[in-house]
């Protein structure tokens, strides 16, 4: 056997960290929807709810800080992140055939009696969601040509740009609820609320994967393995978010 694969096969990457955000985010955050919604369990679904954010957090924390600011790493984030992309697709893609059979048999839909909902906000906060793309874009081009501080700020005007969607998404909800459009009048509600909620969730997520690597880069210590799997990360969430603004608003 070579040196070289001697030296690739002893190195295995291994990390509770993905484990701790799979169990958060995919059970015990979605337990918490149901115990609320489906089941009116409050005590329950706030139970689930704290411990679903606490291990969201602090695993999506502790997987980043096994790369951030390591400059000679071993590539393996992109990788990491294309097969986290793929499953949070196949995810979604469960949601959405739900959402499909619910639709495409429903003799009327919305159903009769759903206020009018307009699509406007949410057109104009996807729109400025997507110029993110272009700043992350422009944060990864600074980096590779050596200006860490040029990255920073790029990375901070991406954070800024979907915190601005967060404040017009939460808006919006708080406009829908408003004209009577809460969460449990009828499916197309549910569905609404679903998926702009997961995209939300996305949303916070990815500003905590943006913001623990601006300290690093101030300092000069970035990893261009990480920053390439936060820029496929933020491409994501962009396309998600066009998503679902034609499957809930234009459909």
């Amino acid at each position: 056997m070579s040196e070289d694969i001697k030296h690739y096969t002893a190195h295995w990457h291994t990390s509770p960290f993905p484990m701790m955000v799979g169990f958060g985010s995919g059970l015990f955050l979605p337990w918490a929807f149901m115990l609320q919604f489906n089941y009116e369990q409050g005590t329950a679904a706030l139970v689930c709810l704290a411990i679903g954010t606490a291990l969201t957090v602090a695993g999506g924390l502790g997987w980043a800080g096994e790369t951030i600011g390591v400059i000679k790493d071993e590539n393996w984030s992109p990788s990491a992140m294309f097969m986290f992309i793929g499953t949070e697709i196949m995810t979604i893609a469960a949601v959405l055939v739900t959402y499909w059979v619910a639709r495409l048999g429903a003799p009327v839909w919305p159903p009769v009696g759903t206020p009018e909902i307009s699509a406007t906000e949410p057109l104009l906060a996807t729109i400025i969601l997507l110029v993110s793309s272009i700043t992350i874009g422009i944060a990864r081009k600074r980096q590779l040509d050596g200006n860490a501080s040029g990255f920073a700020m790029m990375v901070l005007l991406s954070v800024a740009i979907w915190a601005v969607f967060m404040v017009m998404t939460i808006s919006n909800w708080n406009h829908l609820s408003g004209e009577g459009f809460t969460i449990g009048i009828n499916a197309a509600a549910t569905a609404l609320y679903a998926f702009t909620g997961i995209h939300f969730a996305h949303i916070v997520i990815g500003i905590l994967v943006m913001l623990t690597c601006v300290p690093s880069a101030l300092k000069g210590r970035t990893s261009f393995s990480y920053t390439r799997a936060m820029t496929m990360y933020v491409h994501f969430v962009n396309v998600l978010g066009l998503y679902v603004l034609f499957q809930v608003y234009y459909w």
